[in-house]
C-alpha cells in the first residue's frame, strides 16, 4: 500500500535550503514542498519562480495543513522558529545547531512531547566518506586498542560568501545571528565524535578565539581537547583562516595509526611496513536522504526517527561546555598576565 503524501513547509529559502534540503527533497516520493515562508522578498520571488507556494507572513503558513515544518533559517532563530512551529501543531526538522544552547534544545524537546509532534535535526554530517571511513576501522579492530581522536576542519574564510546576498551577505560573520567557527562546523565534529561511542567525558578543555584579520566579531578558531574516563583522547580542531590542507582525521590505536587525508584519501600506518591505502566509501550529494525519509516514516506510521532529539541535546551541551571551558581559561590566562605584568 503507498504511504500518503507528507506535506512539509519551508522557514527560510536560503542557500542552505536551495542547495541541500531542496535536493533531498525532491528524491522523497511521498514528501511535497506546500508552503515557503522568507523574510526577503527577493527570496520569495525566486521560491514562486520555481512553482512552490509562497506565504508573506509566517502565522497564515504555520495555519496551513503542513504535516512538517522545516526550518533553515540562521542559527539565533531556530529555537524562536522551532517553538512557534510546535505550537501550531507540527513535526519540525531544524537545519543544525538545534539551538544556540543546551537549554533551548531541552525546552524544544519539552515543548514536542507536551504537544505530542517531534522534533529532529539536520546532521548530515555523519553520512560523509570521512567519517564513515574512521568509523569502519574502527570497527574493523585494525587499530588495536584505541588511544586517541583528532578530528579538524582548516579552511580559509567564514563561508560567509555562501551566504544570499538580499538577506546578510555576512550573517556567518555576526554573533547576533548565531555566526562562528563552533556554531557552524563545531556542531559537525562535536555530532561525529559523539556518534563514535568512544567512552563518556571526564575531562575538557578549550580555548575559542577571534582571528586578528577582521572578518566579524564571531570566533575562527577553535580547539577543545576532551578527556575521556577511559583515558582515550579526543580533539576538535577548527581554523577559518588556514590556507594549508590538514588531515580531516588521525585516529592512533596500540596497532596502528588511521589518517584520513580527505573525502577521497585516507592511509593506515603500522610500524615497520608501507602505509595502506584504507578505502573510503563513494558517496553522493543525497547521502543524507535517511534523514528525510525517517521522518516521511516517522509521520506516517510512527517509525523511529533518524536522529533522535537527545543527541542533538548532547551536541549542544558539548558546545556549552566548550564556551565554559574557554571563558576559564581566558580568566586565567589574564590573571597570570596581570601577575607577571605582562610578556
Amino acid at each position: 500500500m503507498m504511504s500518503r503524501m507528507v506535506k512539509i513547509s519551508v522557514i527560510g529559502f536560503g542557500r542552505i535550503m536551495e542547495l541541500v534540503h531542496l535536493p533531498l527533497i525532491k528524491r522523497v516520493d511521498n514528501l511535497a514542498i506546500t508552503g515557503i515562508y522568507d523574510v526577503t522578498p527577493e527570496r520569495l520571488a525566486l521560491a514562486e519562480k520555481r512553482k512552490f507556494p509562497t506565504y508573506s507572513e509566517l502565522d497564515a503558513m504555520l495555519a496551513s495543513d503542513a504535516d512538517v515544518v522545516l526550518v533553515a533559517t540562521p542559527p539565533s532563530l531556530h529555537y524562536a522558529h522551532a517553538k512557534q512551529a510546535l505550537e501550531a501543531g507540527k513535526h519540525v526538522l531544524v537545519e543544525k545547531p538545534i539551538s544556540l544552547h543546551a537549554h533551548e534544545a531541552v525546552a524544544l524537546r519539552e515543548l514536542s512531547q507536551r504537544v505530542g509532534k517531534s522534533i529532529t535535526v539536520f546532521h548530515n554530517r555523519r553520512y560523509d566518506a570521512d567519517y564513515l571511513a574512521v568509523k569502519s576501522c574502527l570497527e574493523s579492530g585494525r587499530l588495536g586498542e584505541v588511544q586517541f581522536v583528532e578530528r579538524r576542519h582548516h579552511m580559509f574564510g567564514s563561508g560567509a560568501s555562501f551566504a544570499v546576498k538580499s538577506f546578510d551577505p555576512n550573517w556567518r560573520n555576526k554573533p547576533e545571528l548565531g555566526g562562528g567557527a563552533l556554531l557552524d562546523w563545531g556542531v559537525h565534529i562535536a555530532d561525529q565524535l559523539m556518534q563514535l561511542q568512544l567512552g563518556a567525558i571526564a575531562s575538557l578543555r578549550a580555548c575559542s578565539r577571534t582571528l586578528p584579520w577582521k572578518q566579524g566579531e564571531v570566533e575562527d578558531y577553535v580547539h577543545a581537547q576532551l578527556g575521556l574516563a577511559n583515558g582515550i583522547q579526543l580533539v576538535m580542531d577548527i581554523n577559518f583562516a588556514s590556507y594549508a590542507a590538514s588531515p580531516l582525521w588521525i585516529v592512533g590505536g596500540s596497532e596502528a595509526t588511521l589518517v584520513v587525508l580527505s573525502e577521497q584519501e585516507a592511509w593506515l600506518h603500522r610500524r615497520g611496513v608501507e602505509p595502506e591505502r584504507w578505502p573510503l566509501p563513494s558517496v553522493s550529494r543525497f547521502a543524507a536522504l535517511p534523514i528525510y525519509q525517517g521522518l516521511v516514516a516517522h509521520v506516517t506510521d510512527g517509525s523511529p526517527l533518524e536522529i533522535d532529539v537527545e543527541q542533538a541535546i548532547a551536541v549542544m551541551e558539548l558546545l556549552d561546555q566548550i564556551r565554559e571551558s574557554d571563558k576559564k581559561e581566558e580568566s586565567h590566562a589574564n590573571h597570570l598576565f596581570l601577575a607577571t605584568g605582562g610578556i
